[in-house]
């Protein structure tokens, strides 16, 4: 007979204890993982708290007004920035798109007004100069990209007409990048297959805004650029941006005393002393020296201003050299700008932020009223 049948019950309480066991331990590693994971949890909402804890103002009843009032404050600086760039948005006809072979007409107009203003102020030009346009000089764009294209001949009219009016000595080079309108429609994208199986159409991917990149040299005295750089910053219509200038003087050694251009002035009358003396010290018909002023009076003929006498300058005064000669050099101007086009569909009109800014207050005065 075995172990078992002899010792049945100590055979079956031996079962039952490893059963037991058994089950005590799966339950113990079960328990373990959710302690584990229960710690995890734990730790995360202690960073949490940490994390909300480092907000300035601290997010409790104490500092909501302190935080309502940064948000509003928020609020206006991003919707002063929309009604910033809503005023460099262009309106919807001035980029609507039109027959292509209109734009040739558009581009020799453009060009016979640009040459006026520069043959005006006698500015050199280049040859066959039809200032960044010769692409379409005899040939037609897309049709897709006129009106943009429209859009920057304008401003680019504006950019030279401002830069005539600074009378350059010459304007060297103008070189016009295509943007990426003129080259190819815009990417729609790959099509995607859905959950059945089926494909979905792409969602086309518009820009926010198009860059129209530009690059001119031209010749110009100090005066001339700083000039026509402050036009380009202070402009609230087109939105240039410069993005580099390279400035270099035409030429490359220091002005001589030759270059210096001093204007004469006119002698006093009756004055033929170039060092004035004779004005204060006259000589008597007796020899002896008397007082000028009396002199003159007796003699009726006026006495000279301190302001007509000739300012002179010391051997180490070079003031009277300098300042007919600093700002005269010519300088070769190098500048590459970018024109940015805001896109219709992303940058709201003054009119739209106004009809929105009215409902927002329309909102908030009906939120008021029913907390009240």
């Amino acid at each position: 007979m075995s172990w078992i049948q002899e010792n049945k019950f100590t055979a079956a309480l031996a079962g039952v204890t490893a059963v037991g066991s058994i089950a005590l331990i799966s339950l113990a590693m079960g328990k373990g993982d959710d302690i584990a994971s229960a710690q995890a949890k734990l730790k995360k909402a202690l960073r949490n708290e940490k994390s909300i804890q480092s907000v300035q103002p601290f997010p409790n009843r104490e500092n909501l007004e302190q935080k309502q009032s940064t948000v509003n404050d928020y609020e206006k600086g991003a919707s002063d920035l929309q009604r910033q760039f809503a005023a460099y948005r262009p309106k919807a006809e001035e980029v609507e798109d039109f027959a292509s072979d209109k734009f040739s007409a558009i581009v020799s107009s453009y060009r016979n007004r640009l040459n006026k203003k520069f043959k005006k102020n006698e500015v050199e030009l280049p040859d066959q100069c039809v200032y960044g346009f010769e692409t379409y000089a005899n040939k037609f764009p897309r049709f897709e990209a006129t009106g943009e294209l429209s859009y920057q001949i304008k401003a680019m009219e504006w950019l030279f007409a401002k830069l005539a009016s600074n009378e350059p000595e010459a304007l060297l080079n103008v070189v016009r990048a295509k943007f990426d309108l003129e080259s190819a429609p815009v990417s729609a994208g790959k099509a995607k297959k859905g959950k059945k199986g089926k494909n979905v159409k792409a969602v086309v991917k518009e820009p926010a805004y198009y860059v129209m990149p530009l690059e001119l040299s031209f010749r110009s005295d100090e005066k001339g650029l700083s000039n026509f750089l402050e036009d380009i910053a202070n402009t609230d219509k087109y939105p240039f941006v410069i993005r580099s200038i390279r400035i270099q003087n035409e030429r490359m050694t220091p002005p001589t005393q030759g270059d210096a251009k001093f204007e004469s002035a006119a002698p006093a009358a009756g004055a033929n002393d170039a060092f004035g003396f004779a004005a204060d010290f006259l000589i008597d018909d007796d020899g002896a020296e008397g007082d000028g002023a009396a002199a003159a009076e007796d003699a009726g003929a006026p006495v000279p201003a301190a302001a007509d006498v000739p300012m002179v300058g010391s051997d180490s005064d070079d003031t009277h050299l300098l300042k007919p000669v600093l700002g005269d050099e010519k300088v070769n101007v190098f500048l590459k700008l970018d024109l940015i086009l805001l896109n219709q569909s992303f940058v709201l009109t003054l009119d739209e932020l106004e009809e929105l800014e009215e409902l927002e207050e329309k909102a908030k005065i009906e939120q008021s009223s029913s907390a009240s």
